[in-house]
């Protein structure tokens, strides 16, 4: 028979989906504790911290877990475009859960400036410096216009964030909803927005466009 999930990881993942719909002040742990039917005496036992020790847990978990989809698709095979297709990918196919991470970062607020420092220093180390680094090659290499890498890293990111699904039980309802390209397409749109810009190029700023025009 398939083992059971613990009662910490059961507890630790309903207070990540719980804080992904209601943010942090939303969360309590008398509800995590009937939905994964134990006592708050037993949460108290996996998290002698409570509500604040639990977040710690989920925070790391998903940076552990994020790093680990982000380190993947680094190590595509090709050359920079091939690797950025790889993190829009990531999350087209809700494989980052951006929406989680966004909440993680809200609730830092309610954190002291150690806790504060902890999590946001594990975030940046394991999610941000690699593509960091990412863009700080392709800027020496020429493949990218030079510009402050973890701003490139940051924007990139950012834009991908967009790809991410949207919920079922958010915004317009499913009917009313625009039929999406699939999840390669849109990350392609995504890497091509990223690397080349929106605008139609500009034939009086390239002389060579201007003769051929």
């Amino acid at each position: 028979m398939p083992r059971q999930v613990g009662t910490r990881a059961r507890a630790r993942d309903e207070f990540a989906r719980l804080l992904t719909v209601h943010g942090y002040l939303g969360v309590s742990l008398d509800e995590i504790a009937k939905n994964v039917n134990v006592k708050q005496a037993s949460l108290y036992y996996h998290f002698p911290g409570g509500k604040l020790g639990l977040f710690l847990e989920v925070a790391h978990h998903y940076i552990e877990e994020t790093s680990a989809t982000l380190r993947g698709a680094l190590e595509t095979e090709g050359g920079l475009r091939d690797r950025l297709l790889a993190l829009a990918g990531t999350y087209a196919l809700g494989t980052c859960n951006s929406p989680l991470g966004d909440q993680i970062y809200y609730a830092t607020r309610h954190l002291d400036e150690a806790q504060r420092a902890e999590v946001s220093h594990a975030y940046v180390q394991r999610l941000i410096a690699p593509v960091t680094e990412l863009m700080a090659r392709a800027v020496e290499s020429g493949e990218l216009q030079a510009a402050d890498p973890g701003f490139l890293a940051t924007a990139f990111m950012e834009l991908a964030g967009t790809l991410q699904p949207m919920p079922e039980d958010v915004a317009m309802p499913p009917v009313e909803r625009a039929s999406l390209p699939p999840a390669g397409r849109r990350a392609c749109d995504v890497v091509d927005l990223f690397l080349h810009g929106a605008g139609t190029p500009d034939p009086a700023a390239d002389p060579e466009g201007a003769a051929a025009a």
